[in-house]
């Protein structure tokens, strides 16, 4: 496949930056019956239709030009569809989320596209396709290309359950599910061909969705490849590590975590938890108002300012069993695997540790998965990964897709 990235541009790191950051086999190609409800499609509306030229132009207009070279293909068309999934407890719940098409093209692999951390409702495909360029990419590329949006972003009002292992994976599969209704609804034929792949937060729901679909569905879907992408797959270890740090950069991402569980594991820690006056407006910051950007300047930066010593010297010397316990039940790491997997982390990450990716290989060989890589990007950090990762991961998956489109 022709290289999709000659070298990187800072204008373009930002913008995909904001929108990844914390940036299936099957006999038949008729949906599934869902099980009690799940995935059902609830409704669906036509977005947008994005010629080649238009899609080149924008990627262009974001001064690219030369440094970027994109080999788009079709012409991408653009729904927004509600779908039935499951909440953190198993509770019945409405999601959103967007469908890219290559148009008039059929014969098509299905990818399931997982974004970075949002904390901003709106920032999300269904509401905004520009909030899914890789979806764009993809679509023009020739996937059936669906993007969750997840619970708590798009038209879910409920706090989002940021890593959390059962709504992370829920939403996937039922995308999975009320994507191929929509098709088979709409005409698109589906060659059965299924990818995961996602980054930064993206990569932990990739990975939860993976373990899930092997786990619990491989007779209903069967996955084709999987790029979980610099995702904070063990939670205990990412906490540890950016507690440790004097100074964190992303503070909302971390209390994003503890803002979820609390809720989610019924904890009602906040003043235990955080400093005055964190505790007096954290949870309120994450109403999905807000962008990750605009949480960040009013939380401290400095652990020992924004957490107290009592949670900082009992998460760290192994006396908070339940944060522990918690983080390790919703963490990714224990259980085989036999779908081919390729981890992407930049080994110079600052808000997921690489050691994530390292974790994860070397559990999934030693529970006996031989068809697992880690690409690791020499000197790469959380934002100049993006590109290598995507490019990898795409170029990677172009191995195993059906590349013979049929034209309806």
């Amino acid at each position: 496949m022709k290289s999709l990235f000659r070298k990187l541009n800072s204008s373009i790191i930002v913008l995909l930056l904001s929108l990844f950051f914390f940036a299936c086999s099957e006999s038949e190609d008729s949906p599934v019956e869902p099980i009690n409800q799940r995935g059902n499609l609830l409704q669906s509306s036509s977005t947008a239709t994005y010629s080649v030229s238009f899609l080149t132009g924008l990627f262009s207009s974001f001064g690219i030009d030369d440094t970027f070279d994109v080999n788009l293909i079709y012409d991408v068309e653009v729904y927004k569809i509600n779908y039935q999934t499951i909440g953190p407890n198993g509770e019945s719940q409405n999601a959103s989320g967007a469908i890219f098409v290559p148009s008039g093209q059929n014969n098509l692999s299905l990818i399931s596209l997982q974004h970075g951390t949002q904390a901003n409702r709106s920032r999300v495909g269904s509401v905004n396709p520009f909030s899914s360029p890789e979806g764009l990419l993809a679509a023009s590329l020739g996937y059936f290309a669906v993007v969750p949006d997840y619970l708590g972003l798009g038209d879910s009002q409920m706090l989002h359950p940021y890593l959390n292992e059962t709504a992370s994976a829920s939403v996937v599969l039922d995308i999975i599910r009320a994507g191929r209704e929509f098709a088979n609804q709409n005409n698109f034929t589906l060659n059965g061909q299924v990818f995961l792949a996602g980054y930064s937060e993206g990569g932990y729901v990739t990975l939860a969705a993976q373990k899930d679909i092997e786990l619990n569905h491989s007779s209903e879907i069967t996955l084709t490849a999987s790029a979980p992408m610099a995702g904070p797959y063990d939670i205990n270890l990412t906490a540890r590590n950016l507690i440790e740090q004097e100074v964190y950069e992303q503070p909302s991402f971390l209390a994003f975590i503890i803002v979820s569980y609390d809720e989610y594991e019924n904890w009602n820690r906040i003043d235990d938890i955080f400093n005055s006056p964190y505790n007096q407006n954290v949870v309120q910051l994450f109403d999905g108002s807000l962008s990750t950007e605009d949480i960040n300047p009013q939380l401290s930066n400095n652990i020992s300012e924004l957490f107290t010593s009592s949670f900082i010297n009992n998460f760290l010397n192994g006396t908070d069993t339940q944060v522990i316990n918690a983080f390790s039940a919703n963490s990714l790491l224990d259980w085989s695997s036999n779908v081919p997997t390729k981890f992407y982390h930049g080994d110079a990450d600052e808000f997921v540790p690489f050691e994530n990716a390292v974790a994860a290989k070397d559990k999934f060989i030693a529970n006996g998965n031989t068809d697992v890589e880690l690409v690791s990007i020499p000197g790469g950090t959380h934002a100049t990964s993006i590109f290598p990762s995507i490019l990898g991961a795409v170029e990677w998956f172009d191995t195993f897709r059906v590349n013979t489109l049929a034209a309806n």
